[in-house]
């Protein structure tokens, strides 16, 4: 077991923010072109899915090999930039199932393919 020091729990910490920032900013240019109802669900399934897709490389890619490159970009921004509690939320509205179930469907894709493309780099196959 690796032991973790402040640095990382640092580094997860600036990269939930930005992740965060980022899910946000998306939301929110989402809203302004699609109007709000569009805006929800979109932005839910994009963040859900590219997350799924580079934490799948994260997890890989040579780039990423370091405690504290996966403590940022992996847990850090990943986990920001994604959001369980929004798909709890969206269940909670009506005929909201399919678009669900439909997001973990290209999310476990998504993982899958960023999981090929880092190990492609790695040179693993």
């Amino acid at each position: 077991m690796t032991k973790l020091f402040f640095s990382e729990f640092f580094l997860v910490f600036l990269g939930g923010g930005l992740g965060s920032l980022l899910r946000y900013a998306l939301g929110s240019a989402l809203e302004l072109s699609l109007g709000s109802s569009l805006a929800v669900s979109l932005s839910l399934v994009i963040v859900n899915v590219t997350g799924a897709l580079f934490l799948g490389i994260v997890s890989f890619h040579p780039y990423f090999a370091s405690i504290q490159r996966k403590a940022f970009w992996g847990s850090g921004v990943s986990g920001g930039f994604t959001t369980m509690s929004g798909v709890a939320l969206f269940l909670y509205q009506p005929s909201s199932l399919a678009i669900t179930a439909v997001m973990f469907a290209l999310g476990f894709l998504a993982f899958a393919a960023g999981v090929n493309i880092g190990k492609a780099k790695a040179g693993l196959k």
